[in-house]
């Protein structure tokens, strides 16, 4: 048997074997994850320039931030499901923003920490 054969041989196993890796990664999709209202290219969490999208799979739940401005001061900023600028309120560049464990706030800025 020739090598060109071996290869064409070996592409067509690996080409059916990867639809049949695509078929069922797409069925393994939980209904919970069909409730997310962004796509899975969109990233959750700290976005750059002050912004940050809290994912929370449809729960309409709140969390409270640590948010970081330019000279390492932290301030407390509650948000809601979807993208919230917290830049507006917070006078120096905000270069980062992470959840600090806290949930069931109301939404807005609650000052330093």
């Amino acid at each position: 048997m020739s090598n060109s054969k071996i290869f064409r041989g070996a592409g067509r196993i690996i080409s059916a074997a990867s639809a049949v890796i695509a078929m069922f990664g797409c069925v393994s999709v939980s209904a919970a994850d069909a409730a997310v209202p962004h796509t899975m290219a969109e990233h959750c969490g700290y976005l750059e320039w002050g912004q940050y999208r809290h994912c929370d799979g449809g729960t309409g739940s709140t969390v409270m931030l640590d948010v970081q401005d330019v000279w390492g001061n932290i301030y407390h900023y509650c948000v809601g499901p979807g993208v919230t600028d917290l830049q507006p309120v917070i006078r120096w560049r905000v270069t980062g923003a992470w959840w600090n464990g806290g949930v069931g706030c109301a939404p807005g800025y609650y000052g330093p920490a």
